[in-house]
């Protein structure tokens, strides 16, 4: 992201997560030996997690641990055999077919059978936590950013279903995007600031709700945790394509502006 100075850093009051949220849930009880072996053997048979790997957090359908991958301090996520994990899985398969060479998407250590593990970064790394040290125009930045991305993944055929700012983290300097488990086909034919990923809404069914990134009624969206409204990101992405030379700038603008579906 361009360094610029415009103002100085905005604290979490302003911006980062809603408050109340945790990285990770509070520590509870301590466990014994026992419930310990029943719990690692749960996620390795529920979830196929390798046997070392260390718990996160979860939900009904996934598991999220730390592990280490050919040396390499790594995170990984396993999906359950059910219905939602199935997936959840083959949709995170199905993005690293379509977009697994971009250098914004998150990459992949090892592929499991059911599950992936991608490079372990710090708490603070994730953009949610990240834009607390940010300024206006680097928060700006990383929201023209996003709106970039979904615009590429559109141009695809394909809508992403997820990106919002806990779902971004910095690496090696730049913005990747991670949890592609409702990345999916779009409807043909509706327009870009109207499709899945900008309103929420696309006919075709499916087995989770879309999360627009933008949503100015979602506590976890642009809008709320970096203060960058969908009209922010498209004004700066309007005029950044504007000013390129580039037919695949020119075909962006296209579809930026409706012209194209």
């Amino acid at each position: 992201m361009t360094e610029t100075q415009p103002e100085g850093p905005v604290g979490p009051a302003t911006t980062g997560a809603p408050i109340g949220r945790d990285v990770r849930p509070e520590p509870g009880v301590r466990r014994t030996l026992t419930s310990r072996v029943l719990g690692r053997a749960k996620l390795v048979y529920l979830f196929g997690c390798p046997v070392t790997s260390t718990f996160v957090k979860s939900t009904d359908y996934a598991v999220t641990v730390y592990t280490t991958t050919r040396g390499q301090a790594t995170v990984g996520k396993f999906f359950a055999r059910g219905e939602l994990g199935r997936s959840g899985f083959a949709a995170e398969r199905l993005a690293a077919d379509v977009v697994g060479d971009r250098a914004w998407r998150m990459p992949v250590v090892r592929w499991h059978r059911r599950g992936f593990t991608v490079p372990r970064l710090p708490d603070e790394a994730r953009l949610d936590l990240a834009c607390r040290d940010m300024n206006r125009a680097q928060r700006l930045e990383a929201g023209v950013w996003a709106l970039d991305v979904l615009l590429e993944i559109y141009l695809l055929g394909y809508l992403h279903g997820d990106l919002q700012p806990h779902n971004v983290w910095l690496l090696d300097g730049r913005l990747v995007a991670t949890d592609f488990e409702t990345f999916s086909k779009r409807t043909p034919g509706i327009p870009f600031l109207d499709s899945g990923d900008v309103t929420g809404n696309d006919p075709a069914p499916r087995p989770r709700p879309l999360d627009p990134a933008f949503d100015p009624d979602d506590d976890w969206s642009f809008h709320h945790v970096l203060g960058v409204s969908l009209e922010d990101a498209v004004q700066g992405l309007r005029a950044r394509l504007a000013a390129a030379d580039d037919d695949t700038s020119r075909r962006k603008l296209d579809a930026l502006e409706g012209r194209t579906g």
